[in-house]
């Protein structure tokens, strides 16, 4: 492609949907990291993807232990051995080493543990490189053209980092290139001629081309990438992130620096204060406002038989209400109180077996219900052996 043709796709790329996806994202409340300062974080290592001081710095702060009724932080060095542990982990394919870390970082699927020396004695104390209880003690941040090196180099337009560790990436296409061709490319770089490592620490991939968004994660096929809608308008809160001033919510400098990530395809670029919502606009507060996307990663995504699996948006709201109305709680005429119970419709295909599997790991991390009873009845004998499998593939016995 000439060099001239070059520029002027990715002027249009960057004005028409990548530079809107990053100010609603620092509208948001995610902080912008250059490209420069990112591969400073990496050492300079372009095969590193951690962000390894906003790492450090941050899960020494949202890390203690308890031992005698004294609080104590761990020791730095603890730290960045468990930073050091992840970024290296040993990689055994796509999907495996995805659940390794998965494993790693979420606290319910085993989590990490670091030993500590107390009276001659060695104690493993729980460790958590997020802090899924309270969204606002985490890091979130986003930067720009992030160069990641594997069998092949590959440049991600955007990616979003929780507490340093790469969480989201995002493929973006001007208005006139189908949003099919952001997946392509997407799911050619998780492939092991390109760079897959990066992917096994990614949680939500989304193609978008400002029109259109659609999301999946780690190994979702292109068929499969999916719509979010939103059960209930939140018109007014994209418009109060759209309308938003950038310079208000970040130095103008960092501001700055995120056009000219952009390759100088946005030279002279102002922020649009007037414009409509777009389709890229409801799909990005949707899914990457911080307590959003730390919800569906520990609570929506599941392996099943080696495949990675994300919720969608109608199993994500149905659960939702599931909690909300077993949460309530009715009198009989016999004075007996219960919890509600209720009746959720499917339709063939629709994924009752994954909504079932979702709910029940919501039911168990629930700290307000104590050892739930799971009693699943079906009419078929197939069904009755597709659900065993589908819970006993999620690391849940029927």
């Amino acid at each position: 492609m000439p060099e001239s043709i070059f520029k002027s796709v990715h002027f249009d790329e960057a004005r028409q949907s990548q530079l809107p996806f990053i100010e609603l994202l620092l509208n948001m409340g995610y902080k912008y990291i250059s490209a420069e300062d990112a591969l400073k974080q990496r050492q300079g290592n372009t095969s590193n993807f951690i962000l390894s001081e906003i790492a450090a710095k941050k899960l020494m702060e949202i890390n203690s232990y308890e031992i005698s009724g004294a609080e104590y932080k761990f020791s730095e060095k603890d730290v960045r051995d468990a930073i050091d542990e992840l970024e290296n982990i040993q990689y055994e394919g796509l999907i495996d080493t995805a659940q390794k870390i998965y494993n790693i970082i979420m606290p319910t699927s085993g989590g990490r543990t670091i030993k500590v020396s107390y009276g001659g004695k060695s104690i493993s104390k729980n460790f958590r490189f997020i802090d899924f209880k309270n969204p606002k003690n985490n890091e979130f941040h986003v930067t720009a053209e992030f160069e990641a090196t594997g069998r092949q180099n590959i440049r991600p337009d955007i990616v979003c980092f929780v507490n340093g560790i790469p969480f989201a990436v995002i493929e973006n296409k001007k208005s006139s290139v189908a949003v099919s061709e952001a997946i392509n490319q997407m799911n050619r770089n998780q492939g092991p001629e390109y760079c897959p490592r990066l992917f096994a620490y990614t949680q939500l991939l989304v193609g978008t081309n400002n029109k259109e968004l659609q999301y999946g994660t780690t190994g979702t096929p292109n068929k499969f990438y999916a719509v979010w809608k939103e059960k209930e308008s939140n018109e007014e809160e994209i418009d109060a992130c759209v309308e938003k001033l950038i310079k208000k919510q970040i130095p103008l400098e960092t501001y700055k620096q995120a056009l000219a990530d952009l390759n100088g395809a946005t030279d002279g670029h102002t922020q649009k204060l007037d414009r409509l919502p777009t389709e890229q606009d409801r799909g990005v507060v949707s899914l990457f406002e911080p307590a959003r996307l730390l919800d569906l990663t520990k609570n929506y995504i599941l392996f099943d038989a080696g495949v990675k699996k994300l919720s969608r948006y109608q199993q994500y709201f149905a659960i939702h209400k599931m909690l909300e109305h077993i949460s309530e709680e009715e009198t009989t005429k016999e004075g007996i109180t219960r919890r509600k119970g209720g009746l959720v419709w499917h339709t063939q295909g629709s994924g009752k077996s994954l909504t079932m599997v979702m709910f029940v790991k919501a039911l168990i991390e629930n700290p307000h219900i104590v050892s739930p009873r799971v009693i699943i009845v079906t009419d078929r004998k197939d069904l009755d052996k597709q659900i065993k499998d589908t819970f006993k593939n999620c690391n849940l016995k029927k």
